[in-house]
This record gives structure tokens, sequence and C-alpha cells, in this order.
């Protein structure tokens, strides 16, 4: 990589965090702090009103209550002829009921260790739909039919969570080890399934590098791997501080996504240079002869920053998953082991898959390896396209911010609902919406033409490339 591509890179990186960093500034709704009626616009200040020691568990179902109560709100002032924006608006209780309420108390975080990933999209994909109908200013039996939808949902997952926690009626647990296994397998599956993206890039990565006689270039990929770990506990204290501060959990989706589109863009690059060199037969040589050339020494510092990027993306989120359930923990027998067993035994199954394609990678010949190698970079960058994008404009509410037709593209669409439902697909960021299939469909087009043209590559342009390399 050149200095003048370097330079342009760092100003585009730049210029995204700005454009995109601009756009979520309306979706930090205040609170108005209101508790009239029974309602609160925030779980920050219901646990400051009920909790105001630290005492008091705070069940499910109760969370479900105060929900439904802000969505009665809600409703109250859509059929009341109150105008749509700002405090007294009808569409900031609908909105809070997500970022400052679903997030924030944990239940998003809960349900994903507990219950399922999947079930939170379906969740979070019905968030979405009552808020469309709202901003479409749909009928009043299709809003109220959207919003019992939602509260049934959030009902029976705080029933199923309620039952495994043994929470009575007042809060106290009766719990035993039952919950403490829960908890180790929810902790252990968490671990493997954040760190199983991130780590399939990094050992890929290495194993590349050391199969080109570049074992000095993984210097790079480690260190990036080692400085996102760094960045993510510094980012979980960051958005944990903010988060408690403002109520609402929304920053964290918001550097989730950015983070992830711009790891889209490392991805593509760093498979496209590897796709390349399927095809020459004096690679290795050339690698071996020129690692001391600045060019190649800018594609090793690709790799290292892609290594940062998948790394960090993961870290800030699973350190923040863990810190529900170490909250949890107290309560519980064996809770802390149970957590603690769950990242001990999660980080090592992560680390022996490491092991697996480091070991294994390095003994595949080299052009099935390159080409291993690129289709996965491939596959994660059109993984990453997909949550990036559901992280910022779902999530993070940009979606809602904007509206508009960029509403309308968010919303589930109704014949592949049932994508919701699927963990796998979940896994490699696919949902049921226009805002993130269309954008992933491109890039799998392009992908795929990209490849085709690489592995037709004329011989003339081998000889001209070995011509080069001599």
């Amino acid at each position: 990589m050149s200095k003048n591509k370097a330079v342009s890179v760092s100003c585009l990186i730049l210029m995204l965090f700005v454009i995109i960093g601009a756009f979520p500034l309306g979706v930090f709704a205040a609170e108005d702090g209101s508790t009239q009626a029974g309602y609160y616009m925030s779980y920050k200040k219901y646990k400051a009103a009920v909790d105001p020691d630290g005492v008091k568990t705070i069940t499910y179902n109760e969370i479900t209550d105060q929900i439904s109560n802000l969505l009665e709100e809600g409703m109250r002032r859509y059929t009341g002829g109150a105008k749509k924006d700002g405090d007294d608006g009808y569409y900031k209780p609908f909105s809070n009921a997500y970022g400052f309420w679903y997030e924030t108390s944990g239940f998003e975080k809960t349900v994903m260790g507990y219950i399922s990933g999947s079930r939170v999209t379906e969740v979070e994909l019905q968030f979405s739909t009552m808020r469309k109908s709202v901003s479409n200013k749909e009928n009043a039996d299709v809003v109220r039919s959207e919003v019992d939808t939602l509260v049934s949902m959030l009902r029976e997952d705080a029933n199923k969570l309620d039952e495994l926690f043994g929470y009575n009626v007042d809060g106290t647990s009766s719990s035993g080890t039952g919950l403490a296994w829960a908890t180790f397998a929810a902790v252990f599956s968490i671990i493997v399934r954040e760190g199983l993206e991130a780590i399939l890039i990094v050992g890929a990565m290495a194993a590349y590098l050391i199969k080109t006689k570049n074992k000095r270039g993984t210097l790079y990929v480690y260190i990036g791997a080692l400085a996102a770990l760094a960045a993510s506990i510094v980012m979980a204290m960051i958005l944990y501080s903010f988060a408690s501060n403002a109520g609402n959990s929304i920053p964290q989706e918001i550097v989730e996504g950015v983070t992830a589109l711009l790891a889209v863009a490392v991805l593509i690059y760093v498979s496209n240079w590897m796709i390349s060199k399927a095809e020459s037969d004096n690679w290795t040589k050339y690698l071996s002869d020129k690692v001391s050339d600045s060019a190649d020494k800018g594609k090793v510092l690709a790799l290292g920053f892609t290594s940062f990027l998948a790394v960090f993306r993961e870290g800030a989120e699973v350190i923040l998953f863990c810190q529900q359930y170490f909250t949890r923990a107290g309560s519980m027998e064996n809770g802390y082991l149970a957590v603690f067993g769950g990242i001990a035994l999660g980080l090592a199954a992560v680390a022996l898959v490491f092991v697996l394609m480091r070991v294994f990678g390095v003994k595949i010949p080299l052009k099935p390896f390159f080409m291993a190698t690129s289709i996965l970079m491939a596959v994660m960058s059109i993984v990453f396209l997909g949550s990036g994008i559901w992280e910022l404009f779902l999530d993070g509410g940009l979606a809602d911010s904007i509206g508009g037709w960029v509403q309308q593209i968010a919303a589930t669409i109704p014949q592949l609902s049932w994508m919701s439902g699927n963990d796998i697909l979940a896994f490699f960021g696919i949902y049921p919406t226009w805002i993130t299939l269309i954008p992933q469909l491109i890039l799998l087009v392009i992908t795929v033409v990209t490849f085709i043209i690489a592995m037709k590559k004329k011989p003339a342009d081998k000889k001209t490339e070995e011509t080069e390399v001599k």
C-alpha cells in the first residue's frame, strides 16, 4: 500500500466515523423523568425509584410490566391527538421501550444467553415493526395489535427467565444448582459464538503468513488482536458508563455497527489480495524475496488492522454481556463459579479452533489454501455487512431517526419472517429485512464476479507477474 493510498484510506475511515457518527445524535431521546400514570420512561428511572439501595432483584415480569405501561402511555398519546416528536410526543414512549428498557435492563442479553439469539432477533424485529406502524400513522387498531404482539413475546420470555432463575413475586430467588449450569452454558455459548467470528479471521491470517514464509508478519496480526482486547476493555467501560448515565445502551450498537462496516472494507481488500495470488506459481518465492519491500509491509499492516477490527468488534460486546451475568451471579448458588467456568472453557474452545487452523491450515497445498482463506474472508465480509447494518439501523436506531423509506426497508419482510427464528442465519448476519439483504446480495454478486475473473486469469498475465518477480 503506497503512502498516498494509506493517507486516502485513513481519510476515508475518518470521514466514515464523522458521517455515520452524526446520524445517531437524534436517536438518544432524553428522559423526561416522568413517573406519572404508572409509567417510567427508562429502566434507570424505575430502578432508582424501586431499588435505590441496589439490593432488590427486579424480575423480568416486572420489567415487562413496566415496558407494557410505557407502551400504553404511547398508545394514550397516539390516540389522544398528541404531536409526534418531543418529550410529550407519542413516538418517544414507543422508541424508549427498546433502547431505554429492553436493552438497558439486560433483558436482551439474558434472552440471548438463556433462550437464543434468534429469539432476540424476533423480538427486535417486532419492536421495529411496531415503531414502523406508528411512524406510518396506521390505524390505532393496527398499532394496538403490534403492541399486544410485542408484549406477548416479552411476557413469554419473562416467564421462562423468571422460572429459570426461580424468582418469586417479591423478587427473591429460590433457584438451585440447575440455574448455575444454565448460566455456565449461556456464558460458554456467548464466548464461543462471539469469539468464533474473530478467531476465524485471526487464525486464517496467521496460518496464511506462516504458509507464505512470512512468519514474522504474524506479529502484526497478534499485536492487532491484543490491541483490540485492550481497546475493548476501555470501550466497554466507556459504553457502560455512558449507558448508566444516559439510561440507554444504543451507543454500543453504534460502535459495533461502525466497526463492522470498517471491517467489511478491509476484509474485501484482504480477500481480493489473497485470491489474486492463488494462481501465482512463484508467490512463495516472491513473498520471501520481497518481505522487506514497503508495499508488502503495507499488506501485512492491513492484516494487522483486520485482526484489530475483527477482535474489537466482538470484544466490547462480550465484556458487556458477561457483566450482566456477574450482576446476577451473586443471587444464585455457585453463580460466580458458573460464570468464570463458562468464560474459561469458552476461551479454551476458541483457542482450540485457532490451533487447528494453524496446524491444518499450514498443511493444505498452496492454491487450495489461498482459495479457502480468500473465500472465508469474503464470507465474513458479507456477514459483517449484514450485522453492521443491523446494529446501526435497527439496534442503533438510525432507521427510526432517519424515517421515511429507510425505516420502511428496515422492517420485516412478511414472506421471510421465518428467518428471524433461525440461529444459523442470525450467526451469518442474515435477517429478513431489505436494508440488510440488498447490500449483502450486491456484495455477493461483486465477490463472485471478482473470484471468476481472478480464476480466469490469462497465462500472459501470469508471465508478466513472474517477470516482475524476477
